[in-house]
């Protein structure tokens, strides 16, 4: 399995800063638990993806955005914020998470390889 560095780079940014300072932090009271933090990681990995195709429409962002996320999942900036902080200092949880997400967008972009690959031989 091949995995692209772009994917790589958030994951080993996120790693070296979390690594850099080692004190402990409270778990916070409101903390997003694994499997929604995953999938709002994921979530966030494909807006950034098709943020490339913003300029098609401009109201991109409006609509799906940091909004968006807020109002799917029922969190609130704050909250998202103080997650975040929390798994970034717990490396070994949050590599976990990110390796999830990375095997779900390389089985998404293999669903699709085969979609247009099949469409070619027809």
């Amino acid at each position: 399995m091949q995995v692209k560095r772009t994917y790589l780079f958030p994951l080993f940014i996120s790693l070296f800063l979390g690594c850099g300072n080692l004190s402990t932090i409270p778990k916070p009271e409101n903390l997003i638990d694994e499997a929604l933090m995953e999938q709002i990681l994921y979530e966030a990995t494909l807006l950034e993806i098709m943020n490339t195709f913003s300029e098609k429409n401009p109201n991109f962002k409006q609509v799906l955005g940091a909004p968006y996320f807020y109002l799917k999942y029922g969190v609130d900036s704050l909250q998202l914020a103080q997650s975040e902080e929390y798994y970034v200092k717990h490396p070994k949880i949050y590599q976990k998470m990110h390796m999830k997400v990375l095997l779900r967008l390389e089985k998404k972009k293999d669903s699709i390889n085969k979609l247009v690959k099949e469409k070619e031989e027809n």
